[in-house]
Formats: structure tokens, C-alpha cells, sequence
């Protein structure tokens, strides 16, 4: 008899032969399935609720919501790291490896499209740094609205490949707003600006395809977490040895096991499923919903504190933890309007992925005053957010946001 081979645990690579981070071209994104059918059960909850009285829900949460505290940033970062952007930018190189070692203007430029929230500044910037390529800036509003030969003459002439993060800033739904980014691309496609990469906001992409010069540019995106690729991107722990890693996310509502760090539950739950379709794949909204939505018992937390002063220095510990999430809560309600100033404002954010009161004012029909109150009403609502002077749509507005807009049969971007 032959002495049994010890077993070898696979890697993660070899466990998920497909990789966390992929770039694909846009006709090959694949919305997770479940996307279509969780619209329509918030839809029948809703109904539902019309006909249930106070009490007569039988279903007891395991644990109740309010009696659970949100978690103190610390613990935070802790259970959500930060996104390793190198390694996205290694899948980014990925499909760009052939561009890459060509140096020739047969193909000058490429395009990598994003959805809100995914990250566009953060990748781009490091993907430059990594590169040794030149980051350019956007036009300024007034060189947009004057069609500025500045901005084009002033281009840098030089081997080095340059990088422009944001093309959705490069033009304004004018009409004197579109002149200098058709000119810019037209230049771009001949190689006379020599070889980039040029990132765009998904909504300013479907705008442009609307109204910019034709061409046969097919631009890489990030292809959809579905409910496994969201499983395999809340385990990925921070690497630190004075925090506990024996840590299982339950349902408050039900106390099942929703994600494990202890072991490989076989596929995700059906809760990060809901998620995945709640988010259409979009995995910055999905985050977002996933670190807000983590609590912990009052008693817990405080030990929790006191652990990690005094164990700071133990190298593993062995006691298991519950972190307890929240129930995903429903779409937010948006101001109710008898025109469609709600969701010209809305559009807008989108098309040019935020803007300043002052340009929606210079773009849209619609007195400053009435801008200014719907703005503060949006924002009441938690579906804006005014960051550094621009207004623009939050993580938690996005999913109702674009819901309304589809409603209306207004143009969506093509997530």
C-alpha cells in the first residue's frame, strides 16, 4: 500500500479560476440575473405592505435593528479594506498588454469606461503612476463653453503616454458645450495627440455616442460582480495580526450566515445575490451598501475595544465573531414634481458626473432659485451630495435615481 500524498489546499486562483478584477468590452457585461426579479420583489413587498396592519407581520428579526449599534470607523477598515488598486490595474494592463507594447499610433488611443462609483479617479491616477505616464487635466467650463483652442494647442508633444481620467468634464449639454470635445476626439482617433487612455463616466459615454463624431472605438469596462464575485471581495481581510480574522456575517434579520471568513460557503448567499442585482453589478455602490449596513451588539463592540488595546501584540486569536447586517433597505423616495425639473436635475448630475449649482443654472431652463431648492431637497432625501463644490448623485441615491430616470425614458447610460 502506498503512502497517501498530503492534500494541498488550493489557492485562490486555483479556487476562482476567474479573476476578481476583468476587463471587458461593454456588449460582454453581464448584469447579474437576479437583477430584473429583485426590482420586481421590492415591488410586491411594497404592495404587501399596503395591506398588513400594524403587529400582524409575524416575522420576529432575529436581532432587532435598533437595538444594534453601527460599527465605529476602526472596525470599519477593518471588515471593508480598501480596494488594492494595483491589483486592478494589473487586470487593466491585462487587456491593454498588446497597446501597450505596440508604441505605435495605428491604435493611438483607448477608452476605459466607468460606473459611478467605481473608482475612475483612483485606478486611472495609479495607473499613471505605475506607467510613468503625464495626467492631463479636463478643460475649464468657460474653455468648454468658448471652444478654447488653448486646451488643444497647448497638448504636450511627447513619446510618454498621457492619461485623461475624465472625459465626461470635457464638455457641457450646450450648445456651445460640444465643440471642443468633438475636435478633441477627431484629434485623438488621427494620432495627432499621440497615444492615451482616456477614462469616461458610463452616462457621459452614452451621451457622446449620441452626439459625438462616429467611430469604431470599442472601450474596456469592468465586468459585473454578480453574487460570488461580491462574496470573494467582502473576505478579502486586512492584513494585520492584532485583529481577530475568525469572523462570520449574520443575518439580523433571520441569524443565517450570510458570508464567512472561516470557511468557503459553496457560493453566495442570497443575500449578496439581492445585493448584486440591487447594484446591477456596480460593486462601489454594492460596497457602500455593505459597510453601512454592518452593526454589532452594544456589549460586543465595547469588548471588542478593550481587546484590541490588550491583545494588540497577540499574534491570532481564536474566539469566533458575529458581525450582524442590517436588512438592505428599500430604494430611497425621490421629491415629487409636477414638471420634470426632478429629474432634468438628476440627468444632468449624471450625463456630466457632477456639476456645480452654477452650471446647472447655465444648463438647464429652470430658474437658480428652484435649482437651489430642489438641490437641498434631493440632498434631504440622501439621493445628492455636495463634495468640493459639485453636486452629484450618491452611492446610496444611484439604484432609485436611475430607476426614476428609466421610468421617464430618459437616457440611460448602458449598465
Amino acid at each position: 500500500m502506498t503512502k497517501d500524498n498530503p492534500v494541498s489546499l488550493p489557492t485562490d486562483s486555483q479556487a476562482n479560476p476567474t479573476p476578481l478584477w476583468q476587463f471587458v468590452r461593454p456588449d460582454e457585461y453581464k448584469v447579474p440575473v437576479t437583477a430584473v426579479a429583485s426590482t420586481a420583489l421590492r415591488k410586491w413587498t411594497a404592495f404587501k405592505q399596503l395591506f398588513i396592519k400594524n403587529g400582524e407581520n409575524g416575522d420576529s428579526p432575529f436581532k432587532a435593528e435598533v437595538e444594534l449599534k453601527t460599527l465605529p470607523e476602526v472596525r470599519l477598515r477593518h471588515l471593508v479594506p480598501p480596494i488594492d488598486w494595483n491589483e486592478v490595474a494589473g487586470a487593466l494592463d491585462a487587456e491593454l498588454e498588446g497597446w501597450l507594447d505596440e508604441c505605435s499610433l495605428e491604435v493611438p488611443v483607448q477608452f476605459v469606461v466607468f460606473q459611478p462609483h467605481c473608482g475612475q479617479e483612483d485606478l486611472l491616477r495609479h495607473w499613471a503612476d505605475l506607467h510613468d505616464a503625464l495626467l492631463l487635466e479636463s478643460p475649464t467650463p468657460e474653455q468648454i463653453l468658448k471652444a478654447d483652442p488653448h486646451w488643444l494647442g497647448g497638448w504636450p508633444n511627447t513619446d510618454r503616454v498621457w492619461v485623461l481620467p475624465h472625459l465626461e468634464h470635457c464638455f457641457l449639454r450646450h450648445a456651445n458645450g460640444l465643440e471642443l470635445v468633438r475636435r478633441f476626439l477627431e484629434w485623438a482617433a488621427s494620432g495627432r495627440l499621440g497615444r492615451g487612455l482616456i477614462g469616461c463616466d458610463s452616462w457621459g459615454w452614452a451621451y457622446l455616442q449620441r452626439v459625438g463624431p462616429r467611430s469604431q472605438w470599442s472601450p474596456l469596462t469592468l465586468q459585473a460582480f454578480d453574487g460570488a464575485r461580491l462574496s470573494r471581495l467582502f473576505s478579502r481581510k486586512k492584513d494585520t495580526g492584532d485583529r481577530n480574522d475568525r469572523v462570520r456575517f449574520l443575518n439580523a434579520k433571520t441569524g443565517k450566515t450570510i458570508l464567512s471568513w472561516l470557511e468557503d460557503e459553496g457560493g453566495a448567499s442570497s443575500e449578496l445575490n439581492q445585493l448584486a442585482g440591487r447594484c446591477r453589478g456596480n460593486f462601489g455602490t454594492a460596497l457602500i451598501y455593505w459597510s453601512q449596513r454592518l452593526r454589532a451588539e452594544p456589549d460586543e463592540e465595547d469588548t471588542a475595544a478593550v481587546e484590541e488595546e490588550s491583545d494588540r501584540n497577540a499574534s491570532q486569536r481564536t474566539k469566533e465573531e458575529s458581525v450582524w447586517v442590517a436588512e438592505l433597505p428599500d430604494d430611497m423616495t425621490l421629491p415629487v414634481e409636477k414638471d420634470e425639473s426632478v429629474a432634468f436635475v438628476l440627468h444632468s448630475l449624471l450625463l456630466h458626473n457632477g456639476l456645480t449649482e452654477e452650471l446647472l443654472s447655465k444648463l438647464l431652463s429652470i430658474p437658480d432659485f428652484r435649482i437651489a431648492s430642489l438641490l437641498r431637497r434631493l440632498q434631504a432625501s440622501g439621493a445628492v451630495v455636495e463634495e468640493a463644490g459639485r453636486w452629484e448623485v450618491t452611492a446610496q441615491g444611484y439604484s432609485a435615481v436611475r430607476e426614476y430616470l428609466s421610468a421617464r425614458d430618459y437616457l440611460l447610460d448602458g449598465f
